[in-house]
């Protein structure tokens, strides 16, 4: 046992030492970066830490979409139950404009009814649970990495009201749900390409496509003209079409101008073949081969947004940011913006801020100065729509000054795309000059623009134009004041511009009389600023250039629209994911300590993970799982870790690894130690425990058995009780048995030695220089109704000259009572056991799949019913979606009734957490108008190819055989002008006008016809 605890000692020493991560984790910490897996110790209560609260109200809103398009009905009913605390879900397919609408209510709905604040996420790919604690860690934070236990996530959250918005969900009905019930006082705004809320609880409406004006008004801001009035007519067919998809008509749209073809040649080709299939064929067709490789490679990863350089690596094109550009241009990818964004400050910093306040602080400082020699750099001016006109008066006078400013009216070119320029400008520019108003204060591109500069490190100058309320942020900054006197607050910011931004300000030269003057040591304050200036000015530059470039290659790109239309073939599909499992097994590893990079890349390393087990790649599965390991503990989204655990365990097991299957078990039990599961801990404990055992990895074992001993003494079951209990009866009987043969045969006399009454199983001998006899004695307890004491008997033995050494398990119970009649039954007793492991198997639960999905017949006729079959093999649980919601978990048919075109999707979660979808869909055909029988009949007699001649009514409208209007009426005989026409009476209506009996009349060769008697 001492080796055991040195071993596990020095694990813990150079665990310790390594560069690993810890995190606090309810009442325990968790260390991380072993290669034997994590190890916890309990925290002391003064150890935990405090998370606090974040400043009230959050203000997580995404960028406004001002020109959106329609929308007023859905965006007006949206606000109307947002207004009311109503969560509201609006689903509809790919490109529908789910996005656009989100960012347009975010900054329509009236912030002041969610007191919490505003908060917005996309979270394609997010289990729930990792949902919650990105939702947990935007309200608190801590000074020190720290993921709350289950219970206080719940009572943190269970009090917050705040407007969620939660975009590209791909999260059940249940688990949306779960999501939901957590943080119950937030109203959320869901966009999803299915429908999850449902009941009276939530307001779902399905986003529609855009009527044929708003496609005109679309398709002109496309091409940045009006339409010809041949285009203007070709607008209709497109629209029915593309059923006013808008991705898909910016799509067509633009394909068309790279071509050099008209609208009208369009909605031609789309009213011929207008199905999804032929429109990806004429979209991708004239594509070069580069560009559909890279629409094929980001189709593969569904949806998960991959960097631009990740993708020229993986697949070995040049110039790639500019062929993503293209497809940008053209609407077949997206952008996707950077999540968190890192300041950049050199090692000196601190000092050098430090002797610029000394020097610029002196009296002298301003006249003795010129502006050194910095690289050509500009200022970005920040600034509202509503003072356009005083900034570009300012631009003006500024460059007119020799400053080097960007403004976006003067320095974004005609067809250039107005956000990717200043979202460039942004990152290339030095300063940030902020206009303040009333307007920019409360615009939230402005603010949004000052917080990017502060983040990153750029120097902000505020710059009033009217009386207004500085925001907090910029109320410790310097301002230049122009609302009073616009020259002299111009003099001053051609002043700062000039000395920091690069420009040519005007500075008088110094005279030498004034030179004289200087001390010594002021001209060597002087000389130290110059020189560190120049240092830093160089090293900003440099970097700031690099940041430019890194911001260019660094974006992370998906595709637009229905990934499934860009599929590449089935072969060529298995062999790029192969190849990108490779790749990203390379690539993650060097890079698992930035946290930041591997989260932007998170889902496309769990799809590589799922090909990796499919296609039995076990040693990259395990590399990506261990550089997972570092940042998803450290952010708290443990159950992506979890997911990538048991993708792990489902490999490792099928390539026999016992190894990285301890490894994996072992971070199963740590896992679930810092969540309080210890039942779930002791058994992967254990089971990682028996293999590296098995193995002899004497450190694994020992930090695996220094997470065990956290873990309280397992409950012994009652067989092994009772069993216990047997085994030492028949030691108790034996012993009685011994001791009555003894006295009998005279052996042992009960009165050679007193009764004392024991209450230790061995006594140690006196004292004394006379060894005294050791008296090993069985304790008995009388029964209650016994008066008196009954006699002990006992065996006295002299005390062993040799040490004994009693086993570690020593068993303290109390034994049976000897009196002159028998022995009475055992009292109950308490024993401690040592643990015992049981025998778990270590075969992870059986891969679960969906072996059938059939939807029977796949067309119907609207108010038919359609069949849908489906079987599954160890699923957890399954729903289909929409309108049927949880099935049974193995096989069945359901009925459906569509009202139109349907898709139903069934999903299906394994024991291990993972999900399984398939789709089919039923179309609906309208029912077949029936025209009514009098037409069917007349149709028939007109057309009848019958010789004979035929009899009809020349009078419509006669009553019987009087005429309706008192004339008299008569019935044509044969065909054509050659008929005889028999007169049938005359008459005027009266009361007692009534049918006569209709007689046989045969006319030609055919039928009878039965004609009215005349009168």
């Amino acid at each position: 046992m001492a080796n055991q605890t040195t071993l596990v000692e020095r694990i813990e020493t150079r665990v310790q030492r390594e560069d690993s991560g810890q995190i606090a984790v309810g009442t325990h910490v968790l260390r991380i970066g072993s290669v034997h897996g994590g190890i916890v110790d309990a925290a002391a209560s003064r150890q935990q830490p405090r998370p606090k609260a974040r400043p009230l109200p959050i203000q997580l809103r995404p960028r406004p979409f001002p020109a959106i398009l329609d929308r007023i009905e859905e965006s007006t009913a949206a606000i109307r139950a947002l207004e009311s605390l109503e969560s509201v879900e609006l689903f509809g397919e790919a490109g529908i404009g789910k996005t656009v609408v989100l960012r347009h209510l975010a900054h329509t709905i009236n912030s002041k009814l969610f007191q919490d604040g505003i908060i917005y996420r996309e979270i394609r790919g997010v289990p729930p649970d990792d949902i919650l604690q990105l939702l947990w860690g935007d309200f608190f934070e801590c000074d020190v990495p720290f993921k709350p236990a289950d219970s206080q996530l719940r009572n943190d959250l269970q009090t917050k009201n705040s407007l969620v918005i939660l975009d590209a969900t791909e999260l059940t009905r249940t688990e949306a749900e779960r999501v939901m019930n957590v943080a119950a006082a937030c109203t959320f705004l869901l966009g999803s390409p299915e429908r999850h809320l449902w009941g009276s609880e939530a307001h779902a409406t399905q986003l529609d496509g855009l009527p044929a004006k708003d496609v005109k008004t679309l398709i002109e801001r496309e091409l940045s003209r009006p339409l010809t009035a041949d285009e203007a007519l070709a607008v209709e067919p497109i629209t029915v079409a593309l059923k006013g998809n808008p991705l898909r008509i910016l799509q067509e749209v633009s394909i068309a101008q790279l071509n050099n073809r008209s609208l009208t040649n369009v909605a031609q080709d789309l009213r011929s073949d207008g199905s999804p299939e032929k429109l990806a064929a004429h979209i991708t067709a004239p594509l070069p081969s580069a560009q559909r490789r890279i629409l094929s490679a980001l189709a593969i990863f569904n949806g998960a947004p991959v960097q631009a350089t990740t993708l020229g690596e993986l697949l070995q094109i040049d110039n790639v940011e500019t062929i993503l550009e293209e497809l940008e241009e053209r609407h077949l990818v997206r952008t996707h913006a950077s999540s968190t964004r890192t300041a950049r400050t050199s090692a000196n910093a601190g000092v050098a801020e430090a002797e610029r306040a000394e020097f610029r602080n002196h009296p002298s400082a301003g006249k003795l100065t010129r502006p050194l020699q910095t690289p050509t750099q500009f200022a970005f001016l920040s600034y509202a729509r509503e003072d356009a006109e005083f900034v570009l008066r300012l631009a003006k006078d500024l460059r007119v000054g020799g400053a080097g400013v960007w403004v976006d009216q003067l320095d974004i070119a005609p067809g250039q795309r107005w956000d990717r320029a200043v979202e460039d400008a942004l990152a290339k520019c030095l300063e940030l000059v902020v206009i303040l108003s009333p307007a920019a204060v409360e615009s939230t591109n402005v603010m949004d623009e000052v917080s990017l500069a502060l983040e990153d490190g750029k120097m902000v100058v505020p710059v009033l134009h009217s009386q207004c309320k500085v925001p907090f942020r910029l109320r410790r900054l310097q301002y230049v004041d122009l609302s009073l006197d616009y020259k002299a607050g111009l003099d001053r910011l051609l002043e700062t511009l000039g000395d920091g931004a690069g420009g040519t300000a005007k500075v008088s030269a110094p005279s030498e009389t004034a030179r004289s003057s200087i001390t010594t040591s002021y001209l060597g304050l002087l000389h130290k600023h110059n020189i560190v200036e120049q240092e830093q000015s160089t090293a900003l530059a440099s970097e700031k250039s690099e940041g430019a470039v890194d911001a260019r290659s660094q974006r992370r790109y998906t595709l637009a629209g229905e990934f499934a239309l860009f599929m590449p073939e089935r072969a060529e599909a298995t062999e790029e994911r192969k190849r990108a499992v490779a790749y990203f097994a390379d690539w993650v590893e060097p890079r698992q300590r930035d946290v930041k990079t591997i989260l932007e890349t998170l889902p496309v390393l769990m799809h590589s993970l799922r090909w990796g087990v499919k296609f039995g790649m076990a040693a990259e599965v395990m590399r990506i799982t261990r550089s997972l390991e570092l940042p998803l503990v450290l952010t708290g989204r443990w159950e992506s870790w979890t997911n990538a655990l048991c993708l792990a365990a489902q490999s490792a097991t099928a390539a026999g690894d016992k190894a990285a299957l301890a490894w994996i078990r072992h971070q199963d039990g740590t896992k679930a130690i810092c969540e309080g599961n210890f039942s779930n801990a002791r058994q992967s404990l254990e089971q990682a425990l028996q293999i590296r055992e098995e193995l002899r990895d004497k450190a694994g074992a020992g930090v695996t058995r220094h997470n065990l001993k956290l873990i309280a003494p397992p409950t012994i079951p009652t067989w092994k009780l009772w069993k216990l209990l047997a085994g030492l009866g028949a030691v108790i009987c034996a012993v009685i048995v011994v001791v009555a043969v003894a006295s009998k045969f005279r052996l042992w006399s009960p009165s050679a030695a007193p009764a004392p009454t024991v209450t230790s199983t061995t006594t140690p001998a006196p004292a004394s220089a006379t060894p005294a006899p050791t008296v090993t004695s069985i304790t008995t307890t009388a029964p209650p109704a016994a008066t008196s004491a009954s006699p002990v008997i006992s065996i006295t033995t002299p005390a062993p000259a040799v040490a004994v050494v009693t086993p570690p398990l020593t068993v303290a119970t109390p034994g049976p009572t000897m009196t002159p009649t028998g022995i009475t039954t055992p009292a109950p007793m308490t024993s401690v056991i040592p643990s015992i492991s049981p025998n778990v198997p270590l075969t992870p639960p059986p891969t679960a799949r969906i072996v059938r999905f059939t939807g029977t017949p796949t067309t119907i006729v609207r108010g038919e019913s359609a069949k849908l079959s489906y079987k599954l093999e160890n699923a957890g649980r399954a729903s289909i979606d929409p309108s049927v919601g949880e099935v049974d978990s193995v096989e069945g048919n359901l009925t459906v009734s569509p009202v139109e075109r349907t898709e139903y999707t069934l999903t299906m979660f394994g024991r291990d957490g993972i999900a399984e979808r398939e789709r089919i869909t039923i179309d609906v055909q309208p029912r077949r108008r029936e025209k009514p029988k009098s037409e069917v009949t007349k149709k028939r007699d007109k057309s009848s190819p019958t010789p004979g001649s035929r009899v009809r009514d020349s009078s419509a409208g006669t009553r019987g055989a009087t005429g309706a209007s008192g004339q008299r009426g008569s019935l044509q005989i044969g065909i054509g002008p050659g008929g005889v026409r028999i007169p049938i009476g005359a008459g005027t209506r009266g009361p007692t006008a009534t049918p006569k009996p209709r007689t046989k009349v045969q006319t030609g060769i055919g039928r009878g016809y039965y004609l009215p008697d005349r009168p």
